[in-house]
């Protein structure tokens, strides 16, 4: 059912996916949905969390690594894995954003996991910071970076970062010249 919603979206535009064509593409009946999700803008938040889920999911489980460097250049790649992999799930999270689905489900328990969704990324840069670098502040780490940077394309007074998005090949060559 959120498979055919999320490719209704995608390919129809948003005005087109209602509630009665969403049933009728995925051939669930129009009631179940409202039973699950009371309406249309609860639904396209439903989607974007599951898609932001599945994105989260593999980029924290690259944080763990035992080498933080390691650990780094996996989570910055889980990113480009995740687009590879999941084209429907990318093309939803860029095709939304987060405060507007807050602003159309203000209330309830979509608007609570909402609001709390990024935490689990958030805690896993700080501490992956804190492994690289002994600090977590975003501050620390942006003079840090900046004082460091070996980037190809490096210019001064521009930071990069192993989670700045880039091609897979232009992470790897970055990555190698990355300083430990």
């Amino acid at each position: 059912m959120l498979d055919a919603a999320r490719d209704l979206l995608l390919e129809e535009g948003s005005r087109s996916a209602t509630m009665d064509a969403i049933a009728s593409a995925s051939g669930a009946p129009t009631g179940s949905l409202y039973h699950r999700f009371g309406s249309r803008d609860e639904l396209i938040a439903g989607l974007w969390i599951r898609a932001v889920q599945r994105s989260q999911a593999s980029f924290l489980a690259a944080v763990e690594r035992d080498s933080p460097r390691e650990a780094a250049l996996a989570a910055a790649l889980s990113i480009v894995d995740f687009c590879e992999d999941h084209p429907a799930d990318a093309q939803l999270l860029v095709g939304f954003r987060r405060e507007d689905l807050i602003r159309a489900v203000p209330d309830g328990p979509l608007a609570d996991e909402l609001a709390v969704l990024n935490r689990p990324v958030e805690r896993a840069v700080m501490t992956l910071a804190r492994r690289l670098y002994g600090r977590r502040s975003r501050a620390a780490l942006d003079r840090r970076c900046s004082r460091s940077s070996t980037s190809p394309t490096a210019r001064p007074g521009v930071t990069s970062s192993p989670a700045a998005a880039c091609p897979r090949g232009c992470a790897r060559s970055w990555a190698a010249r990355w300083p430990r």
